[in-house]
């Protein structure tokens, strides 16, 4: 079964080499856009990767992009998050920001993220490392398109793997398993109360970065203690 994932991965990603040699990742710092990254290595003359941020500049997400570099050869290119949009405009964990500062410092949203993203790195495909046991949403979208959506140039090879086939590759590959931030499955570093756990007592100097962006994330904490 293991290894029958891992042809239909090796597949997927021949079917996007045959249209273009070089491609993207979107990097997440999670385990499964780390066998993604792996994955694309080996087949395209060429990879780049992107990660979003909520906070910029935190140390724990730059040891894993230092990491990428070292073995893959692959420099991070960090853009903002979509998701700080809604974030600063709903003053989420945050105070009100005028709307001229959020179009000034935020006019994205995942589509134009995606083409800055393909204009900087000069690549037109971008491989995710969504599964289709990761949430209902996903798998509906990785049903309809069996791992490749030809409209938007997003390739999903790693679309049928369980969680233990994706620890297992990595351990296959001599990939150690990164941070999970406090989770089972890591989700980057947002608002989780785990999230904020794991930051306050193992990179406490993110964890100030991210109260200096967002003071009002650890009410966060103290609801999850009731």
């Amino acid at each position: 079964m293991y290894q029958s994932k891992i042809n239909t991965a090796t597949e997927t990603l021949r079917i996007i080499r045959e249209i273009v040699p070089e491609i993207g990742v979107a990097f997440s710092g999670g385990k499964d856009s780390f066998a993604t990254l792996d994955l694309c290595s080996k087949y395209f003359r060429r990879v780049e990767a992107y990660y979003l941020f909520r906070v910029r500049g935190l140390r724990c997400i730059s040891e894993l992009c230092n990491f990428v570099k070292q073995r893959w050869g692959i420099t991070v290119r960090h853009y903002p998050h979509w998701d700080l949009r809604r974030c600063y405009k709903n003053a989420v964990l945050r105070q009100h920001i005028a709307s001229r500062e959020i179009k000034k410092t935020l006019g994205y949203d995942w589509n134009i993220v995606e083409d800055r993203f393909r204009a900087d790195a000069q690549v037109r495909w971008i491989a995710y490392g969504w599964r289709r046991n990761d949430s209902f949403s996903r798998a509906l979208i990785l049903k309809r398109n069996s791992g490749i959506d030809f409209q938007t140039n997003r390739v999903f090879p790693i679309f049928a793997f369980t969680r233990a086939e994706v620890l297992k590759y990595l351990q296959r590959a001599l990939i150690p398993t990164p941070p999970s931030f406090g989770r089972v499955d890591q989700g980057g570093v947002d608002f989780h109360p785990a999230t904020l756990a794991f930051l306050k007592n193992q990179y406490p100097d993110d964890y100030e970065k991210l109260v200096r962006e967002f003071p009002f994330a650890p009410i966060q904490e103290i609801r999850n203690t009731n």
